[in-house]
């Protein structure tokens, strides 16, 4: 068994902190708790979003926004239209009412959670998110929300 150093265990406490708070922002936002899914049973689009920030993240292009870098830990949010530049809950709240729909690419016109457009599956510190259009959500409330190959 390898020994953690000082710094992986802060790393480790610091990722924990932020899984937490994300969980209590959530609830606090009406989602109530996280659903675990296990990664081979997620969406399709979150599974793609989590592969695009992960390669960004490997040779180095993914951008952060600077209340990442200086706010302490704190959740990250993925937004599936841009998974290369991770922001705090804070600019995803802000960001929300500009977003595109995944599904036709028009605005989703999304302000608050309220709605039920906006799809979120919450990782171990990371909240990735999609939004869709009133139409699109219409048409298929639960399309790509959870499940195999959707």
């Amino acid at each position: 068994m390898q020994r953690k150093t000082p710094r992986d265990i802060a790393v480790d406490d610091q990722l924990r902190a932020a899984g937490a708070e994300g969980a209590q922002w959530l609830a606090a936002a009406g989602w109530g708790p996280p659903v675990k899914v296990p990664l081979q049973n997620a969406a399709r689009w979150q599974r793609e979003t989590r592969d695009r920030m992960l390669a960004a993240q490997q040779d180095e292009t993914c951008t952060w926004c600077d209340h990442l870098l200086y706010g302490g830990p704190q959740p990250v949010v993925v937004h599936a239209e841009h998974p290369t530049h991770l922001v705090c809950r804070a600019c995803s709240v802000a960001a929300r009412p500009h977003r595109p729909c995944l599904e036709c690419g028009k605005p989703a016109d999304s302000a608050t959670p309220l709605d039920g457009r906006e799809d979120v599956c919450m990782g171990a510190v990371a909240i990735y998110t999609r939004l869709r259009c009133a139409a699109c959500c219409r048409r298929d409330p639960l399309n790509g929300t959870f499940g195999v190959g959707t």
